[in-house]
């Protein structure tokens, strides 16, 4: 008894919902989306879905001539242009994005032989895996200037005993490469210079790296000098007049015209931007 009762009281509580949920849509008797609904043609009276009453017009407004539905049912049809975009403060005209956060894009991963994974990871930034060797990108596009330019960014390394960045990039009719924790995880420098590595010329450093830091790289070339920065410290200050410069000899030399590897090492990349010098700087 218990059980029919039970149900009783839920058919009578269903069927007091689709009245009010009737009430409130229509503004009419009903239940849920039906009514009862007269045949004009026959006179019959009949259940039937209940169609939306269409909104008489507001009290001191005249009703809309046939010109003007028309207009009005255009504009609904072709949604209002979008407003102009506005131009980014400050935006530096000189200054090139070279990775979006998003895609590889003119990226491409280097096939040095037993490369790591190169992917963009969920936070948007490029990570390179633990290869046999060397990890890397290379630019594949067109490269913007080869002298009087910059080139700043961020790297992390994540695990790993040497270097976890380094970034290949020209001088005017050569390439070089800046190396940030090389030959053991320490060496700071350009290689090669007068056909020295990092770890033997003048543009040598000692630097200790942390793992899960973010640090600032910034690498200068003007037709006079090639300069290179490590957050806010400035680790390479090398005037070009009878230096020659050059790529060490190996796996990086497929890392041109501008690239970025890693040795042994687990790392990411983000904020790449390319920025063109004025001749005053």
């Amino acid at each position: 008894m218990k059980k029919f009762s039970g149900l009783f009281i839920f058919l009578v509580v269903f069927a007091l919902s689709g009245v009010l949920i009737h009430q409130v849509l229509y503004n009419s008797p009903g239940i849920f989306v039906w009514s009862l609904q007269e045949n004009p043609e026959t006179g019959s009276k009949t259940i039937a879905r209940t169609t939306m009453i269409p909104a008489t017009p507001s009290e001191g407004m005249e009703p809309e001539t046939g010109d003007a539905k028309v207009a009005a049912s255009e504009d609904a049809l072709d949604p209002a242009p979008a407003p102009e975009a506005i131009p980014a403060q400050n935006a530096d005209p000189s200054e090139i994005s070279l990775f979006n956060g998003k895609e590889l894009g003119e990226w491409e991963s280097t096939q040095y032989g037993g490369e790591g994974d190169v992917f963009v990871d969920e936070e948007g930034n490029l990570e390179f895996g633990f290869g046999a060797v060397i990890t890397g990108v290379h630019w594949t596009g067109d490269v913007p200037a080869l002298s009087n330019y910059e080139i700043t960014l961020e790297a992390m390394k994540l695990d790993g005993y040497d270097f976890f960045c380094a970034l290949t990039f020209p001088v005017k009719d050569s390439h070089a490469t800046y190396v940030l924790g090389g030959w053991g995880g320490g060496v700071v420098g350009i290689s090669s210079v007068d056909d020295l590595n990092a770890s033997e010329n003048e543009t040598m450093n000692i630097e200790g790296f942390e793992n899960d830091r973010w640090y600032q790289i910034k690498v200068r070339v003007t037709d006079d000098r090639l300069e290179a920065w490590l957050d806010d410290d400035q680790m390479v200050n090398l005037a070009l007049k009878d230096k020659k410069i050059s790529l060490l000899p190996g796996d990086i030399e497929l890392s041109v015209p501008i690239g970025l590897a890693s040795f042994q090492t687990r790392s990411q990349f983000r904020n790449i931007v390319w920025r063109n010098l004025a001749e005053a700087e």
